[in-house]
């Protein structure tokens, strides 16, 4: 290193000139390199997390196809026996799965039982039901009334079971006036009215709901007639209770 004034030579670590006495400038120390870190935020821990869930699956995905591959690959050179044990039980997963995918099906279509928030509602249920002829959905909306109305075999036919009589009624009560229908106006029908609702408090009338033992303070009669169009073909009854903040039916009379 010479000195900027003279070009002397100077010491390392010289000061000043030892000939002119010019100062030496000191070049200032490096700052030592400092390593960035990156901060450990919770997002970071939940892209890392993620990153890491991924990882993982990953290779068990390769692991699961190269584990199947290798099968395979010895399915070639392996013997009828080990050929046929490896088929069934593939067949045997396989069936395994298909029965899990139908009862999952099954699990998803099966509805609740309907709640009906007023005797109105329940009421175009049921004039639904008997248009479709269908005496089994109107069997079970009644289930409230199955005991005491299916002892009374001598006015709804001989059966093995109250339930038994009681479903016998109803899906005689819905199919005849359903083929009756169909076979006067087709499968076009439509079967409609304007129904009147009374709200009854006093249950000692019910002598149905005594018999059950139903704890309600509501009951509701619903009454009117059901037209196809202009044409006049029966007089409906329902009979309902209130329980659970829901409308449930006891009975169904067409007179």
């Amino acid at each position: 290193m010479k000195c900027k004034n003279c070009g002397a030579t100077l010491d390392e670590g010289a000061l000043f000139c030892r000939r002119c006495g010019t100062s030496v400038p000191q070049e200032p120390e490096p700052e030592p390199k400092t390593t960035k870190r990156t901060k450990n935020t919770a997002l970071s821990g939940i892209t890392d997390g993620i990153a890491g869930w991924f990882g993982r699956a990953g290779k068990w995905i390769s692991g699961t196809f190269a584990q199947a591959r290798n099968r395979f690959a010895h399915l070639k050179t392996a013997k009828p026996a080990q050929k046929r044990r490896f088929l069934l039980l593939t067949g045997a997963c396989a069936a395994l799965i298909v029965v899990l995918i139908v009862v999952i099906v099954c699990a998803a279509s099966c509805k609740a039982p309907a709640k009906y928030e007023t005797p109105e509602k329940l009421t175009e249920a049921v004039i639904e039901t008997l248009q479709q002829g269908d005496g089994e959905t109107l069997y079970n909306m009644a289930e409230l009334s199955h005991k005491v109305l299916g002892e009374h075999t001598d006015l709804f036919g001989a059966g093995d079971t109250p339930e038994a009589v009681m479903q016998g009624y109803y899906e005689r009560l819905a199919g005849d006036l359903h083929a009756g229908l169909t076979a006067e106006y087709g499968e076009g029908y439509r079967l409609e009215g304007e129904t009147e609702t009374t709200i009854v408090t006093d249950t000692t009338i019910f002598e149905t709901n005594r018999a059950l033992g139903l704890e309600a303070e509501r009951y509701a009669e619903v009454t009117g007639p059901l037209y196809v169009g202009d044409a006049f073909v029966t007089n409906l009854r329902v009979v309902a209770v209130e329980l659970d903040g829901a409308w449930k039916l006891l009975a169904v009379y067409l007179y």
